[in-house]
């Protein structure tokens, strides 16, 4: 007997392609750091500078993520979301999970955007620039008493007035982010997986329709000739020193930015150190480091003093770093180092892989 009735696992699987695609634009990233500048005084006398990545590197996340956000569309997160946690067959497991899905996901849209600037919530901020600017026009009458929206075009000109049209883009890009950050989450941890047991487990096979958005993604399979001339996001013309800045300048790996940083003092020795040694613990000893105990008097210059209770990816980590590349690492520090140092080793050849020149036209 089927978890799940034929209809029901056609949209499962246009969720998996849609949230998929969503999952590899540029936009929603950890290479997209988009940020607020402030100039100036704390008393109003300010100026703030916006800086974003280009619009059309924005309007391509926003196409997939519509068809998640919008309860009208077949594959919208919460009517996947409901579907995946009632028939799940492992009710254990996704019942940890619940929290963060439902509880968590409710507190994200509900919350002030931007408890300074504007009183909106989340789910405010993405439903005026959706509908007014991202996809439609605004409110729209369909006669009968029916309408379409939950804005009009003249409420989103009052919000910019307000909060002010930096900010209010800011607030519109940062939210779309954290949400869609949250749609990705459920395609890796319960989605795909319940998918992939569907077909391999249950025999289910997805109609036409369904089959077609996960075969006809805008991301094609590897198998496939297809290349890609991007003139706006360049991640396929680095040099090998800046996918190595790139990766570092990740939320994911911060920690070791700092580390390499302090430890070696020139990106070009740090390079070449990651390229060679294959663990962490194997990097220190081949590059002469020295592990101090807790209660060693140390009178070289201290070059870096880091301690992270939360915040990071691999969890919390304190660590000093002296001249002559002398180091103290406490608690589990260590070995957080060297799943870190693994895991971007392994990021960093996967991105090198992908790198392509483009060959002089030979008529030059």
């Amino acid at each position: 007997m089927s978890l799940i009735t034929e209809p029901e696992f056609d949209q499962l699987a246009t969720f998996v392609a849609v949230a998929e695609e969503l999952s590899m634009e540029p936009f929603v990233s950890e290479d997209n750091h988009e940020k607020l500048v402030q100039f100036g005084k704390s008393n109003g006398d300010q100026k703030i500078v916006a800086h974003f990545c280009h619009p059309m590197v924005l309007k391509s996340a926003l196409l997939p993520f519509r068809k998640l956000w919008l309860s009208s569309e077949t594959c919208a997160f919460e009517t996947i979301r409901d579907l995946v946690f009632r028939a799940h067959p492992d009710q254990k497991k996704v019942s940890g999970d619940r929290f963060w899905f439902y509880e968590r996901y409710s507190e994200e849209l509900d919350q002030p955007a931007a408890l300074k600037w504007a009183k909106e919530s989340r789910r405010d901020i993405l439903d005026i620039w959706i509908y007014t600017q991202a996809v439609h026009v605004g409110q729209k009458e369909l006669g009968k008493g029916r309408t379409v929206g939950r804005f009009k075009l003249q409420d989103f000109d009052q919000w910019a007035e307000r909060i002010g049209r930096e900010k209010f883009e800011y607030l519109f890009r940062s939210s779309l982010r954290v949400i869609a950050f949250i749609y990705v989450q459920f395609l890796h941890e319960l989605a795909r997986p319940f998918f992939d047991l569907l077909q391999h487990d249950h025999g289910m096979v997805p109609g036409f329709e369904a089959a077609a958005s996960l075969k006809y993604n805008p991301y094609p399979n590897p198998r496939y000739s297809i290349t890609f001339d991007d003139p706006f996001w360049h991640l396929d013309k680095e040099s090998i020193e800046e996918t190595f800045d790139r990766l570092l300048a990740r939320h994911t790996y911060e920690i070791l930015l700092t580390f390499l940083r302090a430890f070696f003092g020139s990106r070009s020795d740090a390079l070449a150190a990651v390229c060679e040694d294959t663990t962490f613990p194997g990097m220190l000893e081949r590059t002469g480091a020295v592990r101090l105990k807790e209660g060693d008097n140390i009178e070289d210059r201290l070059m870096c003093d880091h301690s992270r209770t939360w915040g990071t990816a691999f969890g919390p980590v304190k660590f000093q770093i002296y001249q002559g590349r002398k180091i103290r690492f406490s608690e589990q520090t260590e070995a957080k180092f060297a799943e870190a140092y693994v895991d971007f080793r392994r990021c960093l050849f996967e991105q090198r892989k992908r790198q392509r020149r483009q060959s002089l036209n030979p008529s030059w």
